[in-house]
């Protein structure tokens, strides 16, 4: 069965939904055509570091966009029946992407920053058996360059839930979204995405300019 996803618009305003590739292909279409997308598709990021302030990465597998390049932990569409995509359907989709694409299925996500810190110094978390994450950002109109295998880059724009966080334990590849990880400091990864631009998706240039003192 076609997987079906909402789009917005740049207020976050639901405007339609459609099958995924058809959505898609409208939306490539006319970025290319104007130099910017017409909607946006909601989505969520997990950005994920190391107890000790490493920043875990991901290689892209052989995807249409941005193959085999370096990412963030966790990035997926958020698919619900919810027109009205409450905060609870991302929270619901973070929670299955980092199960489908890492393997984490104890996942816990804070209410707050005052929560998350409660919880990330309470004797209970164990860092290397759950990953702890919250909200730190909803764009509702944010852009990245898509770089394809079969035609020009452009514009896409997101509606998107960025939540950061903690987990030690390994990544297990589940369905192919993702084929190696590696940690990296902040001060190493923000030189190589200026000096070594090529290797990395432009999400996590977009990442590291926002959200670095989250990291």
């Amino acid at each position: 069965m076609s997987e079906l996803l909402h789009a917005t618009n740049s207020k976050g305003k639901y405007v339609k939904t459609m099958e995924r590739s058809k959505l898609f292909k409208e939306i490539r279409n006319h970025s290319r055509k104007h130099g910017d997308a017409n909607l946006a598709v909601p989505v969520i990021h997990v950005l994920l570091t190391t107890s000790n302030k490493k920043i875990r990465l991901v290689q892209r597998g052989d995807k249409p966009e941005n193959p085999f390049m370096w990412d963030k932990a966790v990035g997926g569409h958020v698919v619900t029946d919810k027109k009205s995509l409450p905060r609870s359907a991302f929270d619901e989709n973070a929670k299955k992407e980092m199960e489908e694409e890492i393997g984490i299925s104890n996942v816990v996500i804070a209410d707050d920053d005052m929560h998350y810190h409660k919880l990330l110094n309470s004797d209970k978390f164990e860092p290397k058996k759950q990953a702890l994450i919250r909200m730190i950002s909803h764009d509702y109109w944010q852009g990245t360059i898509a770089k394809v295998k079969d035609g020009e880059p452009w514009l896409k724009r997101s509606n998107v839930v960025v939540y950061a966080g903690v987990f030690d334990g390994p990544f297990k590849f589940m369905d192919g979204e993702a084929i190696n990880q590696r940690t990296i400091s902040r001060h190493k990864l923000m030189a190589e995405i200026t000096q070594k631009p090529w290797l990395y998706a432009d999400g996590a240039r977009v990442f590291m300019q926002r959200y670095y003192y989250f990291l």
